[in-house]
């Protein structure tokens, strides 16, 4: 069978649904050798040489949030003559004859009212008619739609009941890298960055559900409550448009020498970062899966994280959980971590055994499973 995958999230940015993209198709690769694989990425995606003369890579230029998506790649795909096209994202052509799966990461869009904040009103007001229009439409085209979580099955199961019969849920894995010992020298990386005291981190995007006013908000509180003189809090951050309202509430909160603002680094740096924090804060309003809390408690790191979303069902009772509308209970969470130490060693130790439940090699196999259900 012939198998079209449509990863232009795969732009060398490292987005949740560029790990999912990733690390699904390497996995598919290592454990099928009955399917021939096409994968669409987008320009400036550069292939390593190990994915091998059984995998083609093709170039569509459109982003994944286009009309282009939805009305030219179809004919585009129809000329390839391929058995499926799997759309590692919830965006596909509308009118292709080729039969069809998507995955479904999340449904921020029609849960968040922010999602398409920060945007003139009227490039704000078209985005969300595109996604109330698209999604449906295209779950409507695909033969199954995998969820990566069954919090996600659940919110699709509830906003678009009609399609609960297509519902499959197979959750992500985790990159064996981050069961491994960090590649950097933590030194030379806390050097590079001035590092020289205690920190909790945090790293992901600056989106509204991420909550991340309100964990700047805690951490401040944190540190006047319990007079801790030494944590500081470090964020990886992409400065965009959901960026610029940070520096001013850090500011507000006295917190300019306590929080650290870190443009993105290198993903050995990230991993080094992470596996010498003291915490990691993941307060989330809404996650579809939540890569970065089981990241953390692979390296050993305990969670703090939002009672919310598709957490609670990934972290198990191996984090600890928040309310995300609340300071002082976020405060709190931050505080467990950090004094309390046998509850500490309790969450590093149950932590490590949760992320070791999570493998790629089993969501490929699922996945692999699911193509011969079409054919």
């Amino acid at each position: 069978m012939k198998i079209l995958l449509d990863a232009r999230y795969l732009d060398g940015s490292f987005t949740g649904i560029g790990t999912y993209s990733l690390q699904l198709i390497r996995h598919l690769v290592m454990l099928d050798e009955t399917n021939e694989y096409t994968v669409i990425a987008r320009p400036g995606f550069k292939p390593d040489a190990e994915w091998g003369e059984r995998v083609k890579w093709l170039v569509w230029k459109p982003r994944p949030v286009s009309l282009s998506t939805l009305y030219r790649l179809g004919s585009a795909i129809d000329d390839l003559k391929v058995d499926l096209v799997h759309s590692l994202f919830p965006l596909a052509p509308l009118h292709m004859k080729t039969p069809l799966l998507i995955t479904i990461h999340d449904l921020q869009p029609f849960i968040d009212p922010d999602f398409s904040a920060r945007r003139p009103f009227a490039v704000q007001t078209a985005y969300n008619l595109f996604y109330r229009r698209a999604y449906p439409a295209v779950m409507r085209k695909a033969r199954y739609v995998l969820n990566v979580s069954y919090y996600t099955g659940d919110c699709v199961a509830e906003l678009f009941p009609e399609f609960q019969p297509k519902i499959i849920v197979v959750q992500s894995g985790l990159d064996p890298a981050h069961l491994a010992p960090p590649p950097d020298d933590f030194e030379l990386v806390s050097a590079e960055f001035h590092l020289t005291n205690p920190y909790a981190l945090y790293y992901g995007s600056t989106r509204p559900n991420k909550n991340l006013a309100m964990m700047i908000r805690a951490f401040a509180h944190h540190v006047r409550v319990t007079r801790d003189e030494e944590t500081e809090l470090v964020l990886i951050l992409k400065r965009d448009r959901f960026f610029r309202d940070l520096p001013r509430l850090i500011r507000q909160e006295g917190m300019q020498q306590r929080v650290r603002v870190l443009d993105q680094v290198s993903p050995s740096e990230q991993r080094t970062l992470l596996a010498n924090a003291r915490a990691f804060l993941f307060p989330s309003k809404y996650e579809g899966f939540g890569f970065p809390a089981l990241e953390a408690m692979a390296a050993h790191v305990p969670v703090v994280a939002g009672r919310s979303g598709a957490l609670e069902e990934i972290c198990g009772n191996d984090a600890e959980f928040v309310d995300v509308d609340n300071v002082e209970d976020i405060a709190r969470g931050i505080g467990a971590v950090l004094r309390d130490t046998p509850h500490r060693n309790h969450l590093i130790e149950r932590g490590r055994v949760r992320a070791e439940r999570f493998s790629w090699k089993e969501t490929a196999a699922r996945v692999i499973d699911v193509y011969k259900l079409l054919f």
